[in-house]
């Protein structure tokens, strides 16, 4: 496997305070890795146990087509990625006919929340819409259960077929590291429900780049992704673009993957997707391991039900005794 070590290393906090939000122009990085073959990206440090990785590139990942036209089949798009979905623009905001204090405020220079009918302000915060769209199970931010996502729900045969997509990313995350693999493994098999995940991932993420309306996105940190694991990301590619690089901004590196790759990464790093042109598009699917789906073990925590839930599941006084 090709090996490159990244240059520099601007500090966590230090990148953190500086892009966290932001859409990544080309200042967020001093180096593309234009990968054609299985490569390790490396950090410019390393401890007693070796080198630590930043990303994994595996190419020719998939044997056939399956997940790739479920993914270019997908046109779904979310309000609910404050995170990934950049700024709120003021003048973009005019243009829909929503005024700042009048019809928004915002919550976040990421989301904001709208005015209700009756004067108040609604309880949900919004972000710029981007093409994405959560698949596998999640835990419910009002509840507390665990349950499958709206679109899983709705595209039942769909998601039968993006099932595969776990299996060769499992593939290829082993490939590229078989000890991080093992111990990602044993986590989700110790600590997560078999009927709480895809393989040992519990979520997938589809996203859709193109010029006509998601064509970047923002810098982040996963949240939920397990400490000691990697994420893992699958990508197709349709058409010519040029951009669309996975960056991270903390190693000053901007990785263009090709067709038919699967990027294994440390998502706990900052990181975003720098703009696309061009008339091609840019298909990826995300895999992980959300740590907040364990229910069982010594990192599990019960699926007991929050806020006006709970007093579904709650009982007499004598039920309890």
């Amino acid at each position: 496997m090709k090996k490159i070590i990244a240059k520099t290393d601007l500090g966590t906090k230090e990148t953190f305070k500086k892009w966290n939000g932001k859409f990544l122009d080309e200042s967020a990085y001093t180096e593309v890795v234009t990968v054609t073959e299985n490569t390790a990206v490396l950090k410019p440090v390393a401890t007693l146990e070796g080198d630590i990785p930043l990303a994994y590139i595996i190419t020719d990942a998939y044997p056939n087509n399956r997940v790739r036209d479920v993914l270019m089949s997908i046109e779904d798009s979310s309000t609910m990625r404050a995170n990934c979905s950049g700024p709120i623009d003021k003048k973009e905001m005019e243009d829909k006919g929503l005024i700042e204090g009048r019809d928004y405020k915002l919550r976040t220079l990421n989301s904001y929340h709208i005015r209700t009918s009756k004067g108040g302000w609604g309880m949900i915060a919004y972000s710029n819409e981007i093409n994405s769209v959560m698949i596998g199970y999640k835990r419910g931010r009002f509840t507390g259960a665990i349950d499958s996502s709206g679109w899983t729900k709705d595209n039942p045969e769909k998601f039968e077929i993006l099932k595969d997509l776990a299996l060769y990313n499992e593939r290829a995350f082993e490939k590229a590291n078989a000890e991080i693999y093992k111990r990602q493994k044993a986590f989700s098999e110790s600590f997560i429900k078999p009927e709480h995940r895809i393989g040992i991932f519990t979520t997938l993420s589809a996203n859709r780049y193109h010029v006509g309306q998601t064509k970047q996105m923002s810098a982040h940190v996963d949240s939920g992704d397990t400490d000691a694991g990697l994420t893992t990301m699958c990508l197709f590619r349709e058409g010519n673009f040029s951009g669309g690089h996975l960056v991270f901004p903390q190693f000053g590196v901007a990785i263009d993957a090709p067709d038919n790759s699967v990027i294994i990464a440390d998502s706990n790093c900052v990181h975003g997707v720098s703009p696309i042109s061009g008339n091609g598009q840019r298909f990826t699917c995300v895999a992980y391991t959300d740590r907040r789906l364990s229910s069982i073990g010594v990192f599990g925590k019960g699926e007991k039900l929050i806020g006006k839930y709970a007093k579904k599941e709650s009982g007499s006084l004598e039920d309890f005794l």
